[in-house]
């Protein structure tokens, strides 16, 4: 799959007013927000809602994000988020995310990634990631 290509994985957000700053655009924090969204309806989507997380006594804790910016999107567009699980390591997940905006021809607007650490959810020291869980995240890509 190129890296202009869709994941298979997206969930759609309307852009909501307070999510635009004085530029009339999506403040560029905001997508930090959008790639957190659809993170959560990913790993619901793939079985692993963050209950059953929990559930299991692991959590995730977010380590490193970045986000390229390709153009700008305002209130009330549509915004497609793509979502797929990036690479897996031992203790830690990459999640790459695109953001499309349906609104203006289904333009790429953002790009971006959050790498993961696995913890335990009582005492967040780090652990391997889960199998079921680095299982359910390399077969769905």
């Amino acid at each position: 799959m190129s890296m202009t290509e869709p994941y298979p994985f997206s969930t759609t957000l309307k852009v909501r007013f307070n999510e635009t700053d004085a530029q009339g655009h999506v403040n560029f924090a905001q997508y930090l927000n959008l790639f957190d969204v659809a993170l959560i309806e990913y790993l619901r989507a793939i079985g692993f809602s963050y209950t059953r997380m929990l559930e299991e006594d692991f959590d995730m804790l977010y380590v490193d994000a970045h986000a390229s910016y390709h153009a700008p999107a305002y209130f009330d567009d549509l915004l497609r988020i793509h979502c797929r699980a990036g690479k897996v390591g031992g203790s830690s997940a990459r999640f790459d995310f695109q953001v499309y905006n349906e609104s203006k021809e289904n333009r790429l607007t953002a790009k971006g990634e959050i790498t993961v650490v696995t913890a335990d959810r009582k005492t967040l020291q780090k652990t391997r990631v889960p199998e079921a869980f680095r299982q359910a995240l390399e077969k769905q890509g």
